[in-house]
């Protein structure tokens, strides 16, 4: 039995046909060799599908539906959930589960998260109670000692990230959302390599619509200042009004190489990891982004 913040999950044996939705979800279920009927769909990348799960998908999932542009909740066909039968479903960063839980629940059993506020729950227990739910509690564990220790020397190979700060954020037309939330789950993968979520950020009063961030005008630019400033933009030509931006161009970080335009599978990894996110964050942020920046300054 697992208590989530919409209920309670029981079940009898082990699922054999489950649906995943949500953002990391399905990273966890793949990892342990349960390859889920249907998932939902990663907003980011054309087929639907994060760029470090699909090296472990033999074959793609059918996909649903969960997002619009720019990760904003679409409308979910309950319907057709309940037409793939399944015995399952694992919903812990679905941002709408509170809008549709009765449907689903009525369907098959439903794993929730601990708490509403996915972004602020720590991936290990996200990811034993998944595992759990599978019935592969004792594999996940191994699994998430495997992701420490990696995590561990790669901070030991990749010192020069120790001792300075930074900012994450998400480049929208009319403003920069900053993550401004200490909480957040970004925080504790970016402090296992030494490096500290910028006061002035966590300063910034939240938007206070569950995301965790803060809203910054053109004019406020200079909020986003770091060693390192990480922006994932929703277009190009969003991207080219902010860069192109004179105050923008003030930041230390852009002056000092410190500015990081991220993909936005990237920043997406970044704040919500799992035992398949962090190794691609390891590799493509880290290792990729983050010590290059820092190595030309």
């Amino acid at each position: 039995m697992i208590e989530h913040a919409y209920g309670t999950l029981e079940l009898d044996k082990a699922p054999e046909r489950v649906i995943t939705l949500g953002l990391s979800e399905t990273d966890v279920a793949v990892d342990l060799g349960v390859t889920p009927i249907a998932i939902a769909k990663f907003f980011a990348t054309p087929d639907g599908i994060a760029p470090w799960l699909a090296p472990e998908l033999d074959e793609a999932p059918e996909i649903i539906e969960t997002t619009t542009t720019g990760a904003n909740g679409a409308e979910l066909d309950v319907e057709a959930i309940a037409a793939l039968d399944p015995d399952l479903i694992i919903a812990t960063t679905y941002t709408q589960l509170g809008q549709y839980y009765d449907q689903l629940a009525m369907i098959a059993p439903v794993l929730g998260p601990s708490d509403a506020n996915y972004l602020q729950l720590p991936w290990r227990d996200q990811t034993r109670a998944i595992g759990e739910s599978l019935g592969l509690l004792e594999e996940v564990n191994d699994r998430i000692a495997a992701v420490e220790e990696q995590m561990v020397e790669a901070a030991a190979e990749y010192t020069i990230t120790k001792g300075h700060d930074y900012t994450l954020s998400l480049g929208t037309p009319d403003q920069i959302k900053v993550m401004n939330d200490p909480a957040d789950a970004s925080v504790e993968i970016m402090n296992a390599f030494g490096m500290t979520f910028s006061e002035t950020a966590a300063a910034l009063p939240g938007l206070g619509d569950g995301s965790g961030s803060a809203g910054v005008s053109e004019e406020n630019v200079a909020a986003l200042d770091a060693d390192i400033v990480m922006i994932g933009f929703f277009g190009a030509d969003t991207q080219t009004f902010w860069e192109s931006s004179t105050l923008f161009q003030q930041l230390n970080a852009v002056k000092n190489g410190g500015f990081i335009a991220m993909d936005l599978s990237a920043s997406t990894a970044l704040r919500n990891p799992s035992p398949l996110s962090i190794p691609y964050v390891i590799d493509e942020v880290i290792a990729g982004s983050i010590v290059p920046a820092l190595g030309e300054q």
